[in-house]
């Protein structure tokens, strides 16, 4: 076994360029690719050191962290790439998955700071690509924080703008660079900071995980030939980012000026987006098919008109149907269908009291189609978008809704917007014809004078969702035959189903 800390361990604390060398030489030729998390681990920690240590020359801090970086990318994208499939011990990783970012960054932009304190200092010839890099993963920042429902906050912004501030001043903003030798794309610090710009406009506390990546993709194309302009065109719809100021970008409104901001265009972009929603007519593209997870061609339709919208003249104003009015109070909450069916079948009869209220939860808002509510509880792994959620309030009938929206706040708690589908849900058991009925099978069922549009509403669980498939159905003491017919709506944790009754069974 190769012990990884000591090989990184001789990066640090070195007085020379030539011990910097000799340290970068051998993990280079030691690391263990099979160990690539471990090794990872430990290359953040080194990274960590050399920022903090002020003896190390800025000769060798750029060469040894644009070395480390090289060796040490395929290792992360790794992580990142099992990140977003899901795999088993993925959850483990984000903290390194940020680190490596957070850090590489950090120390990209020491060199920048020391090499401006230095008078009459030259300028090294690999200062593009630190900066490129620097703003590469600072910028991989603001993506992973909608990864997890987090808006990122100003300073990450605003560490991002300088990077692209002084690649602006080095008069190389719009050059296209290789982040990497061995990687055949290249990127501008201009398109970089318009991806990220695209993706916090595209509002992704309602988007999934693998929507948000695959934005990240289409943006790639999309940035391309598009240009910041120091100057406010004659066209209304643009969108501006105040390199001044730590605030995110946001489209043009009457009175946003200032020597810091920098326009383009909205047209532009959107036309380029419908030119996309052509090419998919035909399939998904085979650029697009690296997608993680993948995305079949009707989901990415899906993705791309919400897009459209989001990313129009309005910034997707009109999506909103009904009007919000707020509601305040607290709610007793159930997440996961398994979850609300368990409870809607022990508690269905009990009036909901003061000691049952959850004091994690509260509503914040209501319309005749949603609600709005704030958590302040540890459990934000269980806010997936399409889970199914239950909210009951003391003298009002319980809500069973789809959750479409997570939003995690600077100042603590999450904001969880739903999507109602019914009132009082029934708690059915299923099973299917000839077999037992077990207590576990369970579905829920909302008569159609419950039902938030007026049609019956009955979900399954995923196994039982095929269309063709008989089940017995029970519930207030009767049982029925019936015959799944169709799937209406997939959900992460269920599925809204059709279904005929074949015949009433013998109790």
């Amino acid at each position: 076994m190769i012990d990884i800390k000591a090989i990184l361990g001789s990066l640090v604390g070195k007085k020379n360029s030539s011990d910097s060398t000799e340290s970068a030489t051998l993990l280079v030729k030691n690391l263990p690719d099979a160990e690539y998390y471990t090794a990872l681990v430990e290359i953040i920690k080194a990274v960590s050191k050399i920022n903090k240590d002020a003896t190390v020359t800025l000769k060798d801090r750029i060469s040894t962290l644009l070395y480390v970086d090289a060796r040490a990318v395929n290792m992360h994208n790794k992580l990142c790439k099992e990140f977003l499939l899901g795999s088993p011990r993925s959850k483990s990783f984000l903290p390194s998955i940020l680190a490596y970012w957070t850090e590489l960054s950090n120390g990209y932009q020491l060199c920048l700071r020391q090499m401006q304190s230095i008078k009459n200092a030259s300028t090294d010839s690999n200062i593009e690509l630190l900066t490129i890099r620097a703003l590469h993963h600072q910028l991989s920042l603001i993506k992973w924080s909608a990864l997890r429902y987090i808006s990122a906050d100003g300073n990450t912004w605003q560490q991002g703008y300088r990077l692209y501030l002084f690649a602006e001043q080095q008069q190389f903003h719009a050059k296209r660079i290789a982040l990497y030798e061995d990687h055949n794309s290249t990127t501008s610090a201009e398109e970089l900071l318009i991806q990220a710009a695209m993706l916090h406009l595209a509002q992704t506390d309602n988007l999934l995980p693998q929507e948000i990546e695959a934005i990240h993709l289409l943006l790639e194309k999309l940035s391309e030939g598009v240009r910041l302009q120091p100057q406010a065109s004659h066209s209304d719809f643009q969108y501006v980012i105040n390199l001044d100021l730590s605030a995110a970008p946001q489209l043009l409104r009457r009175g946003i000026l200032g020597k810091g901001c920098r326009y383009w265009s909205g047209d532009y972009v959107v036309n380029r987006l419908a030119d996309l929603i052509l090419d998919f007519d035909q399939g998904v593209p085979s650029s697009f098919k690296r997608a993680l997870p993948s995305m079949n061609v009707d989901a990415w339709r899906e993705l791309l008109q919400k897009l459209s919208t989001r990313w129009s003249q309005d910034g997707g104003k009109s999506m909103r149907r009904h009007e919000r009015l707020s509601s305040t109070g607290q709610a007793r909450i159930e997440v996961g269908f398994e979850k609300i069916a368990h409870h809607l079948k022990v508690n269905r009869n009990n009036a909901i009291s003061d000691e049952n209220l959850t004091p994690e939860w509260r509503v914040n808002d209501a319309s005749d189609a949603g609600m709005g509510l704030i958590y302040t509880g540890r459990a934000v792994d269980s806010l997936m978008l399409g889970r199914s959620i239950w909210v009951s309030q003391k003298d009002r009938p319980s809500q069973l809704g789809i959750i479409r929206r997570v939003q995690r706040l600077a100042e603590g708690g999450t904001r969880v917007g739903i999507e109602l589908l019914g009132s009082l849900p029934l708690p059915v058991t299923l099973s299917e014809s000839g077999q037992e009925m077990l207590s576990g099978n369970n579905g829920l069922y909302i008569t159609q004078t419950n039902a938030q549009k007026g049609k019956r509403l009955f979900m399954a669980p995923k196994a039982f969702a095929e269309p063709g498939k008989v089940l017995n159905f029970a519930a207030n003491g009767k049982s029925y035959q019936i015959r799944i017919s169709s799937v209406i709506a997939p959900f992460e944790d269920c599925h809204q189903v059709e279904f005929e009754t074949l015949e009433r069974l013998n109790n």
